[in-house]
């Protein structure tokens, strides 16, 4: 075969590899039976992802077994969570650092029914074009008996036309089939799941403040799905799944001390709060924010209440926001 063709076709296939910039990688990718000590997955947000730009929400490794996908380990926004109900896994991560998101999964004394395909799931939200973008990628772990050795490829100086295009058409029907199941998954997903709302206080010196007074964010900036009540101040949960929560407050202590809170509440019980506090009886105008992922039912009602021992008024408008929006299933 002729050597410059040869170059074209790698230089082709190091770039197709490059596309993939989630990183989702297992050392080893073959477990031998009784002799692999641990093993470890490791998921890596994408490098162009940058975390002064997008709030990131979710990264999370699923084992995909007999077509149910069964979380393993999840990083949120309120640290690493392990799912799976066994000793021998634990779970680190971050969303943000030196080192960017991941998550890495070390499962000790693997065996057979910790092989198979595995998935990574990123979400992550840009907060200056408030675009929700979800990344997926699956892999592949082995499983051998100790008197099945794992065939290492061979590996010299010369080019292997060959071996190149054998590797551009794996690569090709591993792109095919992510895609396939990324459709399937965007199918399964009920369209009347897919809520979202932003409502913010209608008056710049909105309504004065107590201890126990439900907020009540009365204009709607967007509302699809109607699944937010702007008469109430209560999201309603459509669908059984996560959900993304965020909420700002700012707030006018008018020649008073103490501390002003604002809680999100699921179904009466508090989930997050924001909190500003002064000890000067001076004219104070205070912000907080907080956010969070929730997996809620069917039916929960979330909404914000102030908790104080101050007294003054909500500063509303684009200063007091409470928004949120469906995740996944």
């Amino acid at each position: 075969m002729n050597p410059i063709a040869c170059l074209f076709i790698a230089a082709a296939l190091l770039a197709l590899a490059h596309c993939q910039d989630l990183s989702f990688v297992a050392e080893p990718s073959n477990v031998v039976n009784g002799t692999t000590k641990t093993l470890t997955i490791t998921c890596r947000a994408p490098s162009n992802v940058d975390a002064d730009v997008n709030l990131i929400i979710l990264l999370q490794v699923d084992q995909l077994k007999d077509n149910v996908t069964v979380p393993v380990a999840s990083e949120r926004t309120g640290g690493t969570v392990t799912h799976a109900k066994n000793d021998r896994v634990t779970a680190e991560g971050a969303l943000s650092g030196d080192e960017g998101a991941f998550l890495t999964v070390n499962i000790s004394a693997p065996t057979k029914t910790d092989t198979g395909k595995y998935q990574c799931r990123f979400a992550y939200l840009n907060m200056e074009l408030f675009k929700f973008s979800l990344l997926n990628k699956s892999i592949d772990v082995t499983f051998t008996e100790p008197d099945e050795p794992t065939p290492k490829p061979v590996v010299d100086g010369a080019c292997s036309c060959e071996q190149v295009w054998a590797e551009v058409k794996n690569l090709r029907e591993t792109l095919i089939s992510e895609n396939k199941e990324l459709r399937q998954q965007l199918k399964s997903y009920d369209d009347t799941c897919r809520v979202s709302f932003t409502a913010q206080i209608g008056e710049r010196l909105g309504p004065q403040f107590g201890s126990n007074d439900l907020v009540i964010f009365d204009s709607v900036v967007t509302n699809k799905g109607e699944a937010y009540d702007v008469a109430k101040g209560i999201f309603t949960a459509p669908c059984n799944g996560q959900y993304f929560l965020r909420l700002s407050m700012r707030t006018h202590q008018e020649r008073d001390s103490g501390y002003v809170d604002a809680a999100i509440e699921v179904n009466g019980e508090e989930a997050a709060r924001t909190s500003v506090y002064t000890p000067d009886h001076m004219d104070h105008y205070e912000q907080a924010s907080n956010g969070l992922v929730l997996t809620l039912e069917e039916g929960d009602e979330v909404q914000v209440r102030i908790q104080t021992n101050s007294a003054g008024r909500l500063y509303g408008q684009e200063y007091s926001i409470f928004t949120g929006f469906f995740l996944s299933p």
